[in-house]
């Protein structure tokens, strides 16, 4: 049954008083931006995170700060403040705001400054530094939501890359990607044969465009396996997850490679902030597609041109082989599909076949915390006793006829 169009704005608008994005806001640490841009006194970022304006900044002792991007005395942004030991100063009259978000001077008050400062409204939001990216929690209390200890956080920078891009269309277009495996086949055909070299498994998902699909629901989402009979009558086995409300953990190409996670991070109703963190649990990452960026804020590249050039894409390249005309990256091919399907697609519009069980899923999920956390409640994929974020494994491999997949994740935890 097509998704109706009420159910499709309480998926994918975060804005204002949107459902959606409130229970972003209130449970879950939102990525902010890559470790690697912030200097110590350096300059200020201005960054929408879920519908709101804040600046990210590292103060000169390297201490993380996420505050309102409005000054609280005469709104003036606060990208545009020196950034001081112990806060950013406004420029425009001296204020100056810690770190936590606290007014701790107003030079141009004439009576108790101190005494007046603790009186000035401010929001307070939390900063994190981990695994290569600064976040914040935007929401309401002293307790900050359950951080995600996703595998690549605790690994030393060598073992991984950070980057990302602003992406204007909805968020969720972007997450729905990430668990579509039946697309890898089609959209990333050439790109999989440029990248993944002689003997890699990903190879084998070009023998098998519909794979079958098989769930397990998990304390933070759920993990599936796409499977593809191959040759010799052996099956193929990709083993993701669906981490809520937005991480794609993707399976390495073959034993001992780089896994990735994807997370499409939404900066308003119209726009996601595309994450790709490239990492190796066992050894150094070294020099892939991911970690050869040129500018870990702007990485992979969104595609060329606009609508009435189809987004710039290279029919003279697909005649002579390539599968999309967008050479620059598997993530502009992903891109361009976003961009064709509009700023927020009407789902209530589109014909779902056999391949699409996983995007379902990623859709059930996320509705379903939406509406317990409009019942007043905590959504249980949020946080309860059994979420364990460290436990999370992706892996693939090459298995006999018959075999259950589920080996995989045994052999991999043995």
């Amino acid at each position: 049954m097509p998704m109706t169009r009420e159910d499709n704005d309480l998926l994918c608008r975060v804005e204002g008083d949107a459902p959606m994005g409130a229970m972003l806001r209130q449970h879950y640490w939102i990525p902010a931006i890559p470790s690697s841009k912030l200097e110590p006194g350096g300059r200020p970022y201005r960054i929408r995170l879920v519908g709101v304006d804040v600046v990210v900044f590292r103060s000169p002792d390297g201490t993380v700060g996420v505050i309102d991007e409005r000054c609280p005395h005469r709104r003036a942004s606060m990208a545009l403040a020196r950034n001081e030991p112990g806060g950013l100063r406004c420029i425009y009259h001296g204020w100056k705001v810690a770190a936590d978000g606290k007014v701790i001077e107003a030079p141009n008050h004439a009576g108790d400054q101190a005494q007046f400062c603790k009186h000035v409204r401010t929001r307070r939001y939390h900063a994190a530094d981990r695994g290569g990216i600064v976040w914040a929690w935007l929401g309401q209390g002293e307790q900050p939501a359950r951080f995600p200890e996703l595998p690549f956080v605790d690994l030393p920078e060598h073992q991984r890359s950070v980057t990302s891009v602003e992406v204007p269309t909805n968020w969720v277009q972007g997450v729905e990607a990430s668990m579509d495996s039946s697309h890898v086949s089609v959209l990333h055909e050439s790109s999989t044969q440029m990248t993944a070299g002689g003997g890699n498994q990903r190879l084998l998902m070009n023998q098998a465009i519909a794979p079958k699909l098989e769930f397990e629901d998990r304390p933070y989402g759920y993990r599936y396996a796409a499977i593809r009979q191959v040759a010799d009558g052996q099956l193929y086995a990709r083993i993701n997850n669906f981490v809520m409300p937005w991480y794609g953990i993707i399976c390495p190409p073959n034993d001992g490679g780089p896994s990735t996670v994807f997370f499409s991070v939404p900066l308003d109703d119209v726009t996601h902030r595309a994450w790709f963190v490239h990492f190796n649990p066992s050894r150094p990452l070294g020099m892939t597609n991911m970690s050869a960026s040129p500018d870990v804020w702007n990485f992979p590249p969104l595609p060329p041109g606009g609508p009435d050039d189809n987004w710039g894409q290279n029919r003279d390249l697909m005649k002579r082989g390539h599968a999309t005309g967008f050479p620059q990256h598997l993530g502009t091919e992903d891109f361009a599909m976003f961009l064709s399907q509009g700023p927020i697609y009407d789902r209530s519009l589109e014909q779902l076949c056999s391949a699409d069980g996983a995007v379902l899923r990623v859709r059930q999920a996320l509705l379903k915390s939406v509406r317990e956390f409009k019942a007043g409640q905590t959504p249980a994929l949020a946080d309860n006793p059994e979420l364990d974020y460290r436990r999370i494994r992706s892996v693939g491999g090459v298995l006999p006829a018959g075999a259950d997949w589920r080996v995989l994740i045994q052999e991999t935890r043995a």
